[in-house]
């Protein structure tokens, strides 16, 4: 059985990893966001581009996302975030989701999630 890589990023003074992997039965995907302008609901939207390529990719899809982790860099930010969750997330198939704050690598970015989704029915 192969796995799957999906967004891997090498280089220069970069860690070498991917954006997201499937296995078997599953996949993971963990992102942040690339445009650091925009603010916490552009950010999130943003990784949820990402996660829907990567979902698509793998044959999968929002109904089947198992569970999140969410780390926010300042949980004043969680409002604007859960709203845009709300309204990308499949309301009929919510996954189990935990949400920290967390300090960030970078200051400017706002968010980074990471999604576990079955890639069976």
């Amino acid at each position: 059985m192969e796995t799957e890589r999906y967004g891997i990023i090498n280089g220069s003074g970069r860690p070498s990893i991917c954006l997201g992997m499937a296995r078997g039965d599953w996949m993971s995907s963990c992102t942040l966001a690339t445009d650091l302008s925009q603010d916490i609901k552009g950010q999130t939207r943003q990784i949820f581009d990402v996660f829907d390529e990567h979902l698509t990719v793998a044959g999968t899809d929002r109904s089947k996302i198992l569970f999140a982790q969410i780390w926010l860099k300042r949980m004043s930010d969680y409002d604007g975030m859960n709203a845009t969750w709300n309204d990308w997330i499949d309301p009929d198939h919510p996954p189990a989701r935990s949400c920290v704050r967390a300090d960030m690598a970078n200051p400017n970015h706002l968010i980074e999630i990471r999604i576990t989704a079955a890639r069976i029915s």
